[in-house]
């Protein structure tokens, strides 16, 4: 995790991975080094 901006914490992706959100299900492909989006107000988690 890093701040960016207003002492927001962003997450950064490992690795090439699919992303999800626990809430509404919705799914992202990420690139290794791109932000994790947020969605519902959370952020997603990595698919295992």
């Amino acid at each position: 995790m890093e701040t960016k901006g207003f002492g927001q914490l962003v997450a950064r992706a490992e690795k090439d991975s699919t992303v999800y959100c626990p809430i509404c299900h919705k799914m992202l492909e990420v690139k290794a080094g791109q932000i994790i989006p947020r969605c519902c107000g959370k952020v997603m988690e990595e698919m295992k």
